[in-house]
């Protein structure tokens, strides 16, 4: 019978509704470890206050199975970016290893042992940097049970602390990369204007995020992240007045797919050209840049 031993991380805020969905993933798959990361209520927010109790007492006290229990609560609020990578830094002290969800990505069973299965295979291969229990490419044919792409989703994810270690919040390097162009040789010319915008945009402190600088640091150390075929996570965040980053609604196809165990670890570690190249049409294509432009001048 599986266990499950690697540590997860569970980022939850104010959204006690979403919440509920996804520990109960958590619950039924029995983490030995649970590490719980909570941003405090927001100034002149008296919602939050009830929201945010709310949510951390749910979860303390439907913890039914022997696990050991961590928290990190927050005593004022620190915003998306710093709770966030503050919470996945501090578990990544204390571990190797962890498996993060945050209060919106509903996880099937199986992405649990999935996430574990290949944090161990991987743990000594510098060049794979996260595992991603999403893939939204539908029509995209993977041969083998996962690939390797530059464009891993952060929606249910695993890392290890050798990759994390390299994070850099600030993105400090980010005009010395832009002016030697080594971006340039990672993402095609469409892929890299948005790149950049939002590399831009989180160093002069426009977006209060995290994720922005975790693909950077992929990027810039030409790090790997494991996408599966089959699509294993559902977010369940979007269309709702509380989001903070998937606000309206959301076209994609969450239907969950399957994996067959034991896993097939005969894939070579490179990245997959032809799924990057499927990524950047749907995500960064001509429609995305018609979009851009009617937004930025208004026609």
């Amino acid at each position: 019978m599986f266990e499950l031993t690697t540590p997860v991380a569970f980022i939850i805020f104010n959204r006690p509704d979403t919440t509920k969905e996804v520990f109960e993933k958590i619950r039924e798959a029995k983490p030995k470890k649970l590490y719980l990361i909570s941003d405090a209520p927001r100034e002149g927010r008296e919602d939050d206050v009830e929201k945010v109790n709310e949510t951390r007492g749910y979860v303390e006290s439907h913890i039914d199975w022997d696990c050991e229990l961590h928290k990190n609560y927050a005593e004022s609020n620190m915003g998306c970016k710093n709770r966030v990578y503050t919470g996945i830094s501090w578990v990544l002290e204390n571990e190797e290893t962890t498996i993060i969800l945050e209060d919106d990505v509903v996880p099937m069973p199986e992405f649990f042992r999935y996430c574990q299965e290949m944090l161990e295979h991987y743990k000594d291969n510098e060049k794979v940097m996260m595992v991603s229990g999403t893939n939204l490419l539908k029509n995209h044919k993977i041969d083998k049970q996962y690939t390797f792409s530059c464009f891993s989703s952060i929606w249910g994810w695993a890392t290890w602390k050798r990759a994390w270690d390299k994070y850099d919040v600030d993105i400090k390097g980010w005009p010395e990369v832009h002016k030697n162009g080594t971006f340039k040789g990672v993402q095609s010319g469409l892929a890299y204007m948005f790149l950049k915008r939002n590399m831009d945009s989180v160093y002069n402190h426009v977006k209060d995020t995290w994720d922005i600088q975790w693909d950077y640091c992929r990027h810039i150390n030409r790090g790997l992240g494991v996408v599966p075929r089959e699509n294993m996570i559902c977010n369940i965040g979007f269309d709702r007045e509380d989001a903070t980053h998937t606000s309206g609604s959301s076209d994609e196809d969450f239907s969950y797919g399957s994996i067959n165990f034991p896993i097939d670890f005969n894939v070579e570690v490179k990245r997959d050209l032809d799924y990057d190249k499927a990524y950047i049409k749907k995500y960064y294509g001509m429609k995305k840049v018609m979009n851009f432009v009617k937004k930025k001048f208004g026609k």
